[in-house]
């Protein structure tokens, strides 16, 4: 035998090529395989689409089964199967082979054409062995005339490899050919194998069934394109596939006194799937449409233990169990859950550490508080959270910018590690979605700015995001942040259950159950009317004193501007020093609007705060005089800016001057400042004398004008509220009872005397404090829940806070006055939320009462434009703190009043989730048929229809999330790939029934190979990882030049350096823990105090929690459902 005979698919004698030569000198083959792949034939097409003399046997030996994505033989013995059973898993087996991704191209679609022939005019017989049969034997019958130059009985090849591409070309083999000896027993072998093995082919009824799995339930299946979108609406509703809520879950429900709401039983079993995939959920339902009643149902259908992490006012009564999340406890019978406050997460996780090991979930209420990862109490939430189920619960997910979301969902994410985004990399989308939204919101607030330094700063980002020529198109930045919240909102999809009222009312079967909420009407105006002096005091609060440019130098907020005056550049700072600054910056501005808002909100709560800042002011000036010119400012003063209400920021600023006055400094918490160092020492000094004289001036203005003692607005509120109740309830309700709302406790303490002694005993407020008591004494009076005999009819108005706004059932009050102006939307939604629960309807309809100044004596029509003129006046104050304009819009002062004025329902919008609800019900109505067939399609199909412009559209499935790329210009050598949104792909896609199917184009493989090809690149700027990079480097220090000094923590060092570079799991307070002590050689501060933050952060996260994630991190891969060509034909 000469070295010839041996084939090892080197380079120079492949098996394929041998095979070519071989079929050209054959009249017939006899191979017997492992298995029958499409690759394999696909290598051999050109030998064979030209030979119509040729037959081909094919005995297959084993079958195939799907494995971790890939196809495998396996070997199943038959011995008790039939025929007809051992032919049904051999088709099982080639659905599986022919479905092969791999197979996913121009040549299969093309050549199986090819193969179908074959099998119609019976030059191609398969057989299956009757045993499982691993040889490969590849026997050639040679033709007649070239007997004599080849062995008459023929040739054959056995060996190692098997018909598939990596068999006959790609990988190392060792086959060997023989022609000289044995092909006499090489073909009887075959031909005996052949007589015993299952028919396929021969039989008329198989060889139908072959090629119609083939044309119909293979990759290649003919697809219309009314299939298609079917197939595409279908996708999307396959992929939130319910598991089934436990029956005895429902009846709990039931005996509990609750209604098993359909739409409530959907969203747990859409729950239950999208937690087994992700390891957590976001419920953001708006408020009165029962997330707590479906977390709790999560809870017991789970069967863990685990705990509640609410507002104090939320926890209700450990005791008594009678209201609270300690009430939900008791009704879902999850005794062994805890309740803790969401305000002491520190205390929370120390007993998770200590006791927590069978915690297995964690519920998060009124979630959207921790938006800041860059807090000690975000980092806390993310050791309780990390490794267990998270529920998350929030009516506002979207009122944030994009790093907020990213926040929440980091919860239960891996940022590094993605599975509901087709790239991995969540942090950098977020990371570029965040400096997208910042650049587009400078430009919408300061693109017609009077200060030239802002305005060209608008203009030098609108030329650098949409490389356009000035004047800014302000319409085209609307347009890019409309998509920026629309991408944004497609992210969060495959993890959030968000349905609003508009949602319930269109959807076919939830609509029956709206019948049970309220109708909201529009908004009614209330006018008060100030004195000339008044309007006058009035006016120079917004634009004298407190305006962006105004008096207010706020330097007791911001010293570093003072002290590093010269590097004042955000461009030359470093990332440390840009966020000192910035955070500064923000506590100043934060200070500045929560004058004007209190002012707004009422004379007594503004005096009230002119009274404490020049308290604060006072004790400052005392403290850098006893202190031999030392300052501090407090780092937990400026975390509570992004984590508190006002009235808690209010109370952290009382605590800071109370420091101030006993002398106290605490370096964890303050930075310590040498004033006579500052670059701007003297002017310091002189800013805070000026703010100081400035409260003493307003102090006395209050005063003069006599705005607390007679307000006119309380006046106006008691002729209002009078009305309200002496107003003839309808038929069959009773009488409405009131509530008020302020967003601060100081105004309702200021209105608390005033309706007390106009509505003598009639009056309940909790005033800063919510007891157990004082909260039963509420609900009794104005919970519709509760049962009858628990009801009291002791109040008719109850004056409160947003406190109260949060978890907590008002629904016996007919009516909500808005004292102050809900600058952030979301305050009204959830405050009506509060009176309009789901399934305890009180009254037809409600109605929200919103306050406006005007001049005294002014009719209708004046006093909305000076209302209009006021309200704007404030709102360019508020800057960013006013969230009544979304980005994309431009504010007028008749826009702003008009959308304070909206009805909060008017601003729903139907979510993609209902109208592809609706769109398939449909169908399924109309053609049940259809609905079944598309069951058996197969993925990565594809079709082509008529259209009035060329494109691609490909789907593609990962997780539960469903995705969009397309090709615009598919004629082009260089193909664009976008990815629209579902909503923007629908009317490209939605075609009726007997739309012609066309065959697919010439551009179509260049561009759907371009598609697959395709990952997204995201350019996100270097300031929003600076700090993850800064870690980074630490670390790698402490590898490389600290290892006999660190060497208990190097596993340890390395475990965070794996986490930093590919699964990004770490809160930024955690990072900034890490790069926030620089390690030096020769300095044992340094090293001490990074091994102290070492030490800290190995304490909470446990040596072994990265190997914890990537145990439950799972498939990542993503996998093409459809493709869609659209034609201009």
């Amino acid at each position: 035998m000469s070295a010839n005979a041996f084939i090892t698919n080197s380079k120079s004698r492949t098996l394929k090529k041998r095979l070519d030569e071989l079929i050209q000198h054959s009249k017939e083959l006899k191979f017997l395989v492992g298995f029958f792949y499409f690759s394999g034939w696909r290598e051999l097409y050109e030998s064979l689409k030209n030979r119509d003399d040729l037959n081909i046997k094919l005995l297959v030996g084993l079958d195939v089964d799907k494995s971790l994505d890939r196809v495998l033989e396996v070997a199943k013995e038959g011995d008790s199967l039939s025929n007809d059973e051992m032919a049904d898993r051999f088709f099982a087996s080639l659905h599986i082979a022919l479905n092969d991704e791999n197979l996913d191209n121009q040549e299969f679609y093309e050549q199986v054409s090819y193969f179908l022939e074959l099998l119609a005019n019976g030059r191609l017989q398969i057989k299956k062995t009757l045993e499982p049969n691993h040889a490969k034997l590849y026997f050639f019958k040679v033709k007649d005339e070239v007997k004599g130059l080849l062995p008459d009985d023929g040739k054959f090849i056995t060996g190692s490899s098997n018909l598939t591409r990596a068999g006959v070309q790609g990988q190392n083999e060792f086959n060997v050919e023989i022609g000289d000896y044995g092909t006499k027993e090489a073909e009887d072998y075959f031909d005996e194998l052949w007589k015993t093995a299952v028919p396929i082919t021969e039989i008329p009824e198989r060889r139908s069934d072959l090629a119609r799995i083939i044309r119909n339930q293979t990759q290649v299946a003919d697809v219309t394109p009314f299939e298609a979108y079917a197939l595409v609406l279908k996708s999307y509703l396959d992929l939130i596939e319910q598991k089934s809520i436990k029956p005895h879950v429902v009846r709990l429900l039931e005996e509990r006194g609750y209604v098993a709401y359909e739409y409530q039983m959907d969203a747990v079993n859409q729950a239950l799937t999208i937690i087994e995939q992700y390891n957590g959920i976001l419920i953001a339902d708006v408020v009165g449409l029962g997330k707590s009643v479906i977390a709790c149902m999560l809870a017991r259908n789970l069967g863990k233990r685990g705990m509640v992490l609410c507002p104090p006012g939320l926890i209700g009564d450990p005791k008594r169990k009678d209201f609270g999340w300690h009430k939900y406890m008791e009704d879902f019978k999850l005794p062994d859950w805890e309740v803790r406050s969401s305000g002491d997460l520190e205390n929370a996780a120390k007993y998770l550490q200590e006791y927590g090991d069978d915690i297995e979930v964690v519920i998060v209420d009124e979630a959207h508080r921790f938006r800041n990862e860059d807090t000690e109490d975000y980092e806390w939430l993310s050791v309780i959270c990390r490794n267990r189920i998270v529920i998350l619960l929030t009516a506002t997910p979207f009122n944030n910018t994009p790093q907020d979301i990213f926040a929440l969902l980091k919860l239960f994410i891996v940022p590094g590690k993605s599975k509901i985004t087709l790239d991995e990399n969540l942090e950098g989308r977020f990371g570029f979605y965040s400096a997208d939204f910042k650049r587009l919101s400078y430009i919408s607030r300061y693109y017609n700015s009077e200060e030239a330094e802002k305005r060209a700063r608008a203009e030098k980002f609108y030329v650098e995001m949409f490389e356009a020529p000035l004047p800014i198109d302000i319409q085209r930045v609307q347009q890019r942040a409309r998509k920026l919240a629309a991408e944004i909102r497609a992210v969060l999809e495959p993890v959030i259950i968000r349905r609003n009222r508009l949602d319930l009312k269109n959807d076919p079967i939830y609509s029956k159950e709206v019948t049970q909420l309220s109708e909201v009407e529009d908004p009614k105006e209330l006018f008060y009317g100030l004195t000339p002096e008044q309007m006058e005091f009035y006016d120079k609060v917004l634009n004298e004193y407190f305006s962006e440019n105004g008096r207010f130098h706020g330097a007791i907020y911001q010293p570093y501007i003072y002290e590093e005056h010269e590097a004042l550049d955000s461009e030359k700072l470093g990332e440390e020093e840009n966020r000192t600054k910035q955070q500064q910056r923000n506590l100043y501005e934060f200070m500045r609007r929560l004058l004007v808002k209190r002012f707004e909100s009422s004379f007594g709560a503004f005096a009230k705060s002119i009274e404490n800042f020049e308290r604060v002011h006072v004790r400052v000036l005392e403290f850098i005089k006893n202190s031999g010119g030392k300052y501090i400012l407090d780092r937990k003063l400026i975390e509570k800016i992004y984590e508190s209400e006002p009235d808690d920021i209010e109370a952290a600023l009382e605590e800071f001057a109370r420091q101030l006055s006993e002398m106290k400094i605490t370096p964890k918490h303050q930075r310590i400042y040498i004033v006579d160092k500052f670059d701007r020492a003297e002017e310091f000094m002189q800013d805070i004398q000026s703010d100081l004289q400035l409260m003493r001036e307003i102090r006395q203005q209050v005063a003069d004008l006599d705005l607390v003692a007679h307000d006119p607005k309380a006046d106006c509120l008691i002729t209002e509220v009078r009305k309200i109740l002496n107003t003839v309830p309808a038929k069959g309700e009773p009488k409405r009872k009131v509530v008020i709302f302020s967003e601060y406790t100081d105004t309702v303490r200021h209105l608390q005397p005033v309706l007390e002694k106009a509505f003598s005993g009639k009056v309940i407020s909790p005033d800063g404090g919510l007891s157990p008591s004082l909260l039963r004494q509420i609900l009794g009076n104005f919970d519709a829940a509760l049962k009858p005999k628990n009801q009291e009819d002791d109040f008719q108005i109850l004056l409160t806070s947003d406190k109260l706004s949060e978890g907590v059932n008002l629904n016996r009050a007919g009516a909500i006055i808005n004292y102050d102006i809900p600058w952030n939307p979301t305050r009204v939604i959830q405050r009506v939320g509060r009176i309009n629960r789901i399934g305890k309807k009180v009254f037809q309809s409600l109605t929200i009462y919103n306050f406006f100044p005007t001049e005294k004596g002014a009719d209708i029509i004046k006093s909305r434009e000076i209302a209009s003129q006021k309200m704007f006046l404030i709102h360019n104050t508020l800057g960013e703190d006013a969230k009544i304009f979304a980005v994309d819009e431009t504010p007028t002062p008749s826009a702003l009043f008009k959308r304070v004025n909206t009805n909060p329902e008017e601003e729903q919008e139907e979510s993609v989730l209902t109208q592809v609800r609706r769109l398939f019900l449909e169908i399924q109505s109309a053609h049940p048929e259809l609905v079944e067939r598309i069951k058996q399609f197969p993925a990565r199909v594809k079709t082509a229809k008529a259209f009035s412009s060329d494109q691609l559209l490909v789907f593609r499935r990962k997780g539960l999330g469903l995705f969009i790329q397309s090709v615009d210009d598919m004629a082009q050598e260089k193909r664009e790939v976008r990815s629209p949104l579902l909503e923007e792909a629908l009317p490209r896609i939605e075609c009726l029934e007997g739309e012609p199917r066309l065959v697919l184009g010439a551009h179509f493989w260049p561009a759907y190979e371009a598609v697959k090809a395709y990952r997204e690149v995201l350019r996100v700027p270097k300031s929003e990882n600076s700090l993850e990079v800064k870690a980074q480097n630490n670390l790698q220090t402490a590898l490389t030049s600290f290892k006999a000094e660190l060497e208990p923590f190097l596993p340890f060092i390395r475990t965070l350096v794996t986490d930093l570079r590919e699964f990004k799991t770490l809160p930024k307070f955690t990072l900034r823990r890490l790069a926030g002590v620089e390690l030096k050689k020769d300095n044992a501060k340094s090293l001490n105090d990074f091994k102290s933050e070492l030490e800290s952060v190995r304490n909470y996260l446990g040596d072994d929690y990265l190997e914890v994630i990537q145990r439950r991190l799972g498939s990542l891969k993503s996998e093409v459902i459809i493709a869609i060509e659209n034609r201009n034909v």
